[in-house]
């Protein structure tokens, strides 16, 4: 697991945006200049690489679908079974309380 943001290059970027044609590869839509983004189709954070292979160009509304809806969830299940796997799962400083 890193820590560390890989961004896609610029060779990659001008290559996806072109593949695409100045639509969204999730919807179709019109992407306006500065109202797109690139997207690891793979996530970083599960080890998704900078490549064109891994890159879509999305427009801002698929891009945040996406990444609330599917990534964050994916990534965050990971590093949960990652830390219980290498026995550093953390356990509540407090216990359950149950209001009735």
């Amino acid at each position: 697991m890193t820590s560390a943001r890989r961004e896609f290059s610029a060779k990659v970027k001008v290559a996806a945006f072109e593949r695409a044609k100045g639509f969204c590869e999730e919807c179709t839509a019109y992407l306006y200049p500065g109202k797109f983004h690139f997207d690891h189709i793979r996530p970083d954070g599960l080890l998704g690489e900078p490549t064109l292979k891994n890159c879509a160009v999305l427009c801002v509304n698929c891009h945040s679908a996406k990444t609330q809806g599917e990534d964050m969830p994916r990534i965050v299940k990971a590093r949960h079974q990652h830390r219980a796997f290498i026995g550093a799962k953390t356990k509540r400083p407090w216990p359950k309380r149950s209001f009735r």
